[in-house]
C-alpha cells in the first residue's frame, strides 16, 4: 500500500469517527416529508427518473443481445439508483411521499447498499481492460464490505457501514485510485471520471447541508443521476467500439499472419523443387568448364545468375517463415534483404553501425512495408545506432494526415487496406520495445525507428 492510499484511508477514517460520535444524526427517526417541490422541480425530476429508467432498459437490452457483464451491471446500478431516489424522495420531498407511498427505511437502506454494490462491479468490469490489478483488488474489498452491510440490514433492518460512511466515499477512493494508477488513458475513461466526478461533487455538497444553508430546494441529486446515465452510456458504447475496432485489427493481423505462413509453405515447395535442378544445371557448368577452353566469362555469369536465383528463393523462404523465435541480427544485411524482397533500390547509409536481438522477419516487414509507401521515390536508409532513417524525396504526407499515419485502415492510396504502418508501428513498439515515428523534411517523408530503451539490444 503506498503513502497516496494510506492517506485517504486516513481520511475516510477520520470521517467515520466523527461519524460514530454523531451517530444519533445518521439514524433517521421520522418519515415525514421536510421539503416540498413546485411544479417546475416536480417535472425536472420525474424527467430524471425517465432518463434513468431509460438508460436502466437500454442497457439491459444491450446485454440480452450482448451478453456483456458491464451492460448488466449498468443496468442494474441504474435501477437501484431509481429505487434510491424513489425511496429518497418518498421519505422527504413532497409530493412524492403521497405518490410513491414508500417510506420504508429498510428499502432506503438496501437501494443505497445494492447501488453501491453493482456500480462498483461495472467501475471493475469497465477498467479490466486497463489491466489495474491493484484497483481490482480495493474494489473486491469494498464489494465485500457492502455485501456484510447488506446481510446485516437483512439480519437488523437497517445497514451499519454506509450509515456512517456515504456510498460516494468509496466511489470516490477507487475513481480517484484509476485516475492515479492507469496509464494509458482514453476517452472513455475519462467519460467515467466526469460523469462521476460530477454525481460526486452534487452528492458532497448535498451531504453537507448545501439546502439547510442556502433555503433552494430542487432535485440537484436526480439531475446529476440522470447526466451521469447518459454520459455512462456513451463512455460504455465507445469503449464497446474501440473493443471492437481491437477485435477487428488482431483479426486483420492474424489473418496476414496466416497469408504469410500458407506463401511460406508455398514457397518452400516451390524451393525444393528449385533445389535439385539447380543442383544439376550447376555441376552441369562445372563440365561445361572443364571440357570447354574458351566463354569462360559466359560460364562465369550462368554460374552467378543460378547462384543468385537460389539465394532469392532461399530469402522467399526465409522471409515468410512464421517463426517467432528471436535472434541477434545485423540492421544493414536486414534492410538489404528486405530491398531484395521488395525488388526495390535505395541507398544504405551506415554512420554507426549495430545489430539487434529480436525477430528478424518482423524486422524485415517493418522495413518493407516502410518502403513500400515510397516504391516510386528514391529512398536512402541511414543507419546510426540506436536509430534507422528512412528517408525519400517524394511530397511527403500531407499535414493533415501526418497524424492518422499509423492509424488502422488509414490511407490515402486507392487499393490499400490501411493497415501496412499500423503493422509496422505495432511490431517496433510492442514486440521491439522501441519507437516508430515520421515527420516531413524540406525533401520528403521521414521514418525513424528508435530501438532503444530495449535490453536485449546487442551492439
Amino acid at each position: 500500500m503506498d503513502r497516496a492510499l494510506k492517506l485517504k484511508l486516513a481520511l475516510i477514517f477520520v470521517l467515520l469517527l466523527v461519524a460514530v460520535f454523531n451517530y444519533e444524526l445518521h439514524f433517521v427517526k421520522s418519515t415525514d416529508a421536510v421539503h416540498t417541490y413546485g411544479h417546475g422541480t416536480f417535472m425536472v425530476a420525474t424527467i430524471c427518473f425517465g432518463v434513468i429508467a431509460s438508460t436502466s432498459i437500454y442497457n439491459f437490452a444491450l446485454f440480452a443481445y450482448m451478453k456483456s457483464r458491464q451492460h448488466l451491471y449498468y443496468a442494474l446500478a441504474q435501477l437501484f439508483t431509481l429505487m434510491f431516489l424513489i425511496n429518497l424522495d418518498s421519505l422527504f420531498i413532497k409530493p412524492f411521499d403521497e405518490i410513491f407511498g414508500l417510506k420504508s427505511l429498510f428499502l432506503f437502506d438496501i437501494s443505497q447498499v445494492l447501488m453501491l454494490f453493482f456500480s462498483l462491479l461495472f467501475i471493475k468490469e469497465f477498467l479490466h481492460t486497463y489491466h489495474g490489478n491493484r484497483l481490482h483488488e480495493l474494489i473486491n474489498i469494498i464489494l465485500y464490505i457492502a455485501i456484510f452491510d447488506f446481510i446485516f440490514a437483512l439480519i437488523f433492518s437497517h445497514t451499519i457501514v454506509t450509515k456512517f460512511i456515504p456510498i460516494f466515499i468509496p466511489i470516490w477512493l477507487v475513481l480517484s485510485e484509476a485516475r492515479r494508477l492507469v496509464k494509458d488513458k482514453d476517452v472513455p475513461f475519462y467519460y467515467l471520471l466526469f460523469g462521476w466526478g460530477f454525481v460526486l461533487l452534487v452528492v458532497a455538497v448535498e451531504y453537507i447541508g448545501f439546502v439547510k444553508y442556502t433555503g433552494i430546494v430542487f432535485p440537484f441529486l436526480h439531475v446529476a443521476l440522470a447526466l451521469d446515465s447518459i454520459i455512462l452510456s456513451l463512455a460504455i458504447s465507445y469503449k464497446f467500439k474501440l473493443l471492437e475496432d481491437d477485435r477487428r485489427i488482431q483479426q486483420t493481423l492474424l489473418l496476414q499472419q496466416s497469408r504469410l505462413a500458407s506463401m511460406g509453405e508455398m514457397i518452400s515447395i516451390i524451393a525444393h523443387q528449385w533445389r535439385q535442378p539447380l543442383t544439376f544445371l550447376s555441376f552441369s557448368l562445372m563440365n561445361i568448364k572443364k571440357n570447354t577452353n574458351g566463354a569462360e566469362e559466359t560460364i562465369k555469369e550462368a554460374s552467378d545468375q543460378l547462384q543468385y536465383m537460389s539465394k532469392t528463393i532461399e530469402n522467399f523462404r526465409n522471409f515468410y517463415n512464421p517463426s517467432k523465435e528471436k535472434e541477434e541480427f545485423d540492421i544493414k544485411t536486414s534492410c538489404q534483404d528486405a530491398l531484395k524482397i521488395a525488388n526495390i533500390k535505395a541507398e544504405i547509409k551506415e554512420i554507426n553501425p549495430f545489430s539487434f536481438y529480436g525477430n528478424k522477419n518482423e524486422f524485415e516487414q517493418v522495413i518493407l512495408n516502410i518502403i513500400n509507401n515510397a516504391r516510386d521515390a528514391k529512398i536512402v536508409i541511414t543507419i546510426d545506432k540506436p536509430t534507422i532513417t528512412i528517408s525519400d524525396d517524394g511530397d511527403g504526407i500531407e499535414k493533415k494526415h501526418i497524424d492518422k499515419i499509423f492509424e488502422p485502415y488509414f490511407s490515402t492510396k486507392k487499393g490499400s487496406d490501411g493497415i501496412g504502418l499500423y503493422i509496422a508501428k505495432t511490431i517496433v513498439e510492442k514486440e521491439m520495445g522501441g519507437k516508430l515515428s515520421v515527420k516531413n523534411d524540406e525533401k520528403g517523408a521521414v521514418f525513424q525507428i528508435s530501438l532503444v530503451p530495449f535490453p536485449l539490444s546487442i551492439t
